[in-house]
């Protein structure tokens, strides 16, 4: 952020006139007045950009995030699914060797009977 302290510098209090007298006090505190409400107008505004700017670049990240968590939820998704396929193919695996552990087993006791 710019400082922009020496972008509008307060009024002084100009030298007496030729009359000897001073401008109007009222009239020179309100223009330091309207000096500080514009240079504090400015401050504002760049701090509403840079806090747009900062939001928007937040939110751009929070978009990314979302989209690598949806990815790896259908990739979790797609790995339960492997899981599941493999659990049931080693179920009727297990079933199988259990049949032929069984089939060995009567006829290798039923050879010696």
């Amino acid at each position: 952020m710019a400082d922009q302290s020496t972008s509008e510098p307060v009024v002084r209090l100009p030298p007496a006139t030729e009359g000897g007298e001073l401008h109007d006090q009222r009239d020179l505190t309100g223009k330091n007045i309207l000096s500080l409400l514009h240079k504090a107008a400015g401050l504002a505004e760049e701090n509403s950009r840079y806090a747009v700017h900062i939001a928007k670049k937040l939110s751009d990240q929070l978009c990314t995030a979302e989209n690598r968590v949806e990815e790896l939820e259908a990739r979790i998704t797609e790995l339960e699914a492997e899981v599941n396929l493999y659990r049931d193919k080693s179920e009727k695996a297990e079933l199988w060797l259990g049949k032929i552990s069984n089939e060995i087993q009567e006829r290798v006791l039923g050879s010696h009977n």
